[in-house]
């Protein structure tokens, strides 16, 4: 006879539970105890098979759903979405910086790392593949003109495979639209975790796909709230991460914490065949800086292999995150006159003294869940190429492209 619910497993709610399977074992005993299958030649070789549950079934109940949950989960990662027409550059003002431009800022979120099995509605709403596409970010890029990123993209267990699976599965169809970093955190929010996994961890992983990734990074430094603690540059864990960089011919890209400065300048000189990109104001707005790029200035003076990343424009201010609305970040550029006088003063002689190291970039993707929206972008562009049309003509390119192009083009 059948199995009743109270007799199949709460896990899976598929497989026999102890009782049913007691069940079962009774029906199969009364079935062949009363010899219907009367051929015994047949019954001999029956008991001589070794059972091997592998063989009963190409596709394990395990494996169906983990193909399931991943299939799902790739197809939504990938599905077309509605995007606006895109902007011209050239219809802007004149004044305007026009040409092409790649932000060497992009954080990609992460695909599911729960386990599989559960409807897609449990899932985080923040997920690459449950409610999010990464036809999204190549939409904002195509609508305000970026022809290329810089992507940070998030690598953990114990979801290794797929995340890389997905990196790769975004180059093949988004082809020369990202220039692809490694974004491996070691458990970061947690005290015992740290900023990175550690330098065996990070040549396994590169090595399942060799030659995917172009970057590492960005790899914040700085102390997390009841997380990880700081990671100085120098730190032995940095150390040993150096010649995995170096071997897989990778540029790196850091976040620093409070007084880390030195030390980069350090590790910048032991490793001068290492590109090492920075960017944050911990060496600009902090309880002993004046303020000013006047300490950034002074690592790239000293060390030709740094670069410096430029994400803090439209007045010194970043409203990209949840504490403020799509709204909100809108009417704060109502007064274009009011942050081009804070950014000129901040920005425009340490772009034009450092015209071969600094680049320009968006810290977005990941922020705010408004960060992506077709209106935001054209914002935040459209000040942003005010701003460039605002430095020395010999300068605008190489900050608003063709820095970051030089770097993309030494990876490739």
């Amino acid at each position: 006879g059948p199995l009743y619910a109270h007799e199949i497993g709460e896990e899976d709610h598929c497989h026999p539970n102890e009782e049913g399977m007691g069940k079962l074992g009774r029906q199969l005993k009364e079935f062949f105890d009363d010899g219907k299958p009367n051929d015994s030649a047949l019954i001999e070789e029956l008991k001589k098979v070794e059972f091997n549950p592998a063989e009963q079934s190409e596709e394990q109940p395990e494996d169906a759903t983990y193909n399931r949950h991943w299939n799902r989960v790739f197809a939504k990662a990938f599905e077309p979405v509605d995007c606006s027409e895109p902007r011209d550059p050239a219809t802007l003002p004149q004044g305007y910086y026009k040409g092409p431009m790649i932000d060497t800022h992009i954080h990609l979120v992460s695909l599911p790392d729960a386990e599989p099995g559960y409807p897609e509605e449990w899932y985080g709403h923040d997920n690459l593949g449950t409610w999010r596409s990464m036809a999204e970010w190549v939409c904002v890029f195509d609508v305000e003109g970026t022809k290329q990123a810089f992507g940070f993209f998030p690598v953990w267990e114990p979801i290794i495979p797929e995340s890389i699976k997905a990196v790769k599965r975004t180059l093949e169809k988004y082809p020369n639209r990202f220039i692809p970093f490694i974004m491996p955190p070691d458990d970061d929010g947690a005290k015992d975790g740290f900023p990175t996994v550690d330098a065996e961890t990070l040549a396994e992983m590169l090595g399942i796909e060799a030659g995917l990734f172009k970057g590492y990074g960005e790899i914040g430094l700085y102390a997390r709230e009841d997380g990880a603690s700081a990671l100085p540059p120098d730190a032995q864990r940095l150390t040993k991460i150096y010649p995995v960089i170096r071997n897989n011919k990778l540029i790196i890209y850091f976040h620093l914490g409070n007084d880390q400065g030195n030390t980069l300048q350090k590790v910048a000189k032991a490793n001068p065949d290492i590109t090492f990109i920075f960017h944050g104001d911990q060496l600009i707005d902090c309880a002993e800086c004046d303020g000013t790029p006047k300490e950034v200035a002074e690592i790239l003076e000293n060390n030709p292999n740094v670069y410096y990343g430029i994400d803090e424009l439209y007045g010194n201010t970043f409203l990209m995150n949840d504490d403020h609305t799509k709204e909100e970040f809108i009417r704060h550029f109502s007064d274009y006159d009011k942050l081009l006088k804070i950014d000129l003063i901040n920005w425009k002689e340490f772009i034009e003294e450092y015209p071969d190291q600094v680049i320009w970039g968006t810290d977005r993707g990941v922020a705010s869940r408004w960060d992506l929206d077709a209106d935001v972008a054209l914002t935040l562009n459209n000040y942003t190429r005010a701003f460039i049309g605002k430095l020395d003509p010999l300068v605008q390119e190489k900050f608003a492209y063709k820095n970051a192009e030089k770097l993309a083009g030494d990876l490739s």
